[in-house]
């Protein structure tokens, strides 16, 4: 008797990477989203200043190189958690903000999730007004990494 398999987990996303750029799976599907998120920033790089903060490449050298961290987190905002564009580019522009005011890549891509991941909680369940301070809450957290102090008037 032949059992049904169960499908768990999520679905597979073609990744267009040989073996050669990626050794694993998960490298492979990180390293599409943060392409999704070097497309976004140029894109859009009329609307984000200083996109060179984020992401610089040159093509008489064939170098590129960028903060791989915060290009990843926003291809998933706008791949896998259907973000608006223009919702991608804000916090696009608040991680550069956060990045002049000297924080690391690393601080930045962590807010950046929780913004992420508290967003996705907060759209499952609207009615819940905790889950919906939070998600304001950490996108609070990000735009203050940006705040120099400076207010600019």
């Amino acid at each position: 008797m032949e059992q049904d398999k169960r499908g768990r987990g999520r679905p597979k996303i073609d990744t267009h990477i040989t073996e050669a750029y990626a050794s694993s799976r998960r490298q492979a599907v990180n390293a599409v989203y943060m392409y999704e998120g070097v497309e976004l920033i140029s894109v859009a790089a009329t609307e984000i200043p200083d996109t060179c903060l984020l992401w610089r490449s040159d093509a008489s050298t064939r170098t590129a190189g960028g903060k791989q961290g915060i290009l990843e987190q926003l291809g998933r905002m706008l791949i896998q958690d259907k973000f608006s564009q223009d919702d991608c580019i804000t916090i696009a522009n608040f991680a550069i903000q956060a990045l002049k005011a000297g924080h690391t890549s690393r601080e930045i891509e962590k807010a950046i999730r929780k913004v992420r991941l508290t967003n996705k909680k907060a759209s499952a369940d609207p009615e819940n007004e905790a889950l919906n301070h939070a998600a304001v809450n950490a996108l609070d957290e990000l735009r203050s990494m940006g705040d120099t102090g400076n207010t600019g008037l």
